[in-house]
């Protein structure tokens, strides 16, 4: 009972650090109005999570890190009562109807202890490694080196922040930030209060299984990637290229290229979406590419800095790639990731359904038109599946890799998928006015 009891005063912290009571005025420059409250608290959120990463890479300390951000937290606070705090309408419901799926979702992670391989031997020692206030330059200790962190970092923190021994604490923050990225997302639908919450249970129920929370990062790579996944809406469909929308994209985009070494892959796709369907000037693409060089610059100029291993995987030798794929490619091996490829697709529901809208909206010419780029992405995305499969090692072959990571790669790939949902829905509800 104890434990229950913990689990949901956690639960409504969680969602405090989510409805953190703020203002937006607080941050209100001419070049960085926010309009609505949520997509301050989105801004304010994902500030807090890259302060995490920033302070992270100059080697500081655990219980560092957490004071500043609380430190943080306060000064916000501070200047957030003198503009003037602001609870938009319904805000104390929507905070306790947050907390109260966050605290069932926990509930089930709290009985599902199981960690599998890749959080045991990858992501585990990472978090243990911070939880005990070593820092990024003891990361060369690890087993695995090479693979990004961030994800281990954030296990950590949240797992240290609320003073608790139980490790699963931690990753209550993937419950959180995944329930969080559905939630932002579904104001592009324009729901009604009612509609809304039942849009938000029906897309939890669709997509969530422990399956994704044993102590793996996937669950991170696509709640973020569908925080971007709206921006690339509102930007590319809607031509909204308000500086705010390229802020929060890029705030997610660097985020995610930090918590999993493919997570610089899907990134520099989304990046070539940009600059492919962008309309803007050249000029203004050149300085997006810019700044998207930077981010992963950065990413391995870090990594060098502190003596790790920056190579992005150790299974592929990018030197061989071409004579990989070509010993790999053909009929036997194509079959065989094509149908692993199509199973991911059953097993996953919200992808299922993603796709069947995309095969309505491919049929309609008018709405096909306007997303060009969601239908490139698709493509980007299975073709980048099978450059990744046939290009398997000898060490574990083709089969075995395919077998154990496959559907995990599809679903961190799938959340713009959900896109053709909202799409194929805005466009029903305008025939029907």
């Amino acid at each position: 009972m104890i434990e229950i009891l913990n689990i949901f005063a956690i639960s409504i912290i969680y969602s405090l650090i989510i409805f953190a009571p703020t203002s937006e005025k607080v941050f209100s420059f001419k070049f960085l109005r926010f309009d609505k409250i949520s997509e301050f608290r989105l801004f304010f959120f994902l500030i807090v999570l890259n302060i995490i990463w920033f302070l992270s890479v100059l080697d500081l300390n655990l219980k560092f890190i957490i004071s500043s951000v609380l430190f943080f937290y306060f000064i916000i606070f501070f200047l957030s009562l003198k503009k003037k705090l602001f609870f938009e309408k319904n805000y104390f419901f929507y905070l306790f109807f947050f907390s109260l799926v966050i605290f069932i979702l926990a509930i089930d992670i709290s009985h599902n202890l199981f960690l599998y391989w890749d959080a045991q031997k990858l992501w585990l020692p990472k978090a243990l490694l911070f939880y005990n206030n070593e820092t990024i330059s003891n990361l060369g200790e690890t087993e695995y080196q090479h693979y990004s962190y961030l994800g281990s970092l954030f296990w950590a923190f949240f797992w240290k922040f609320f003073l608790v021994e139980n490790e699963y604490v931690g990753r209550i923050f993937y419950i959180t930030i995944f329930c969080f990225s559905i939630f932002n997302f579904l104001e592009l639908f324009n729901f009604s209060k009612k509609k809304f919450l039942i849009a938000f249970l029906f897309f939890i129920l669709l997509i969530y299984d422990y399956w994704h929370l044993r102590g793996y990062q996937e669950i991170l790579i696509f709640s973020f990637l569908l925080i971007c996944s709206k921006y690339l809406f509102l930007i590319l469909r809607e031509n909204k290229s308000q500086i705010k929308n390229f802020v929060l994209f890029f705030l997610s985009l660097n985020l995610i290229i930090w918590i999993k070494n493919e997570g610089i892959i899907f990134s520099l796709i989304l990046n070539f979406l940009f600059i492919l369907f962008l309309n803007r000037k050249a000029k203004f693409k050149f300085l997006l590419s810019l700044l998207f060089i930077s981010l992963i610059f950065i990413r391995f100029f870090i990594f060098k800095f502190y003596h790790l291993d920056y190579s992005i995987s150790n299974d592929f030798n990018f030197y061989t790639i071409p004579q990989s794929i070509i010993e790999n490619f053909n009929i036997k091996n194509i079959i065989y990731i094509s149908k692993y490829l199509i199973i991911s697709f059953f097993k996953f529901p919200h992808i299922f359904l993603s796709l069947f809208c995309a095969l309505i909206i491919f049929f309609d010419k008018k709405l096909l038109r306007k997303c060009y780029f969601l239908y490139f992405y698709l493509l980007a995305s299975i073709i980048l599946i099978f450059f990744i499969y046939l290009n398997s090692n000898q060490i574990y072959g083709l089969d075995f890799m395919v077998r154990t990571s496959l559907f995990r790669i599809v679903f961190e790939l799938s959340p713009p998928y959900l896109l053709f949902i909202l799409i194929l829905f805005k466009n029903i509800q305008l025939k029907i006015k």
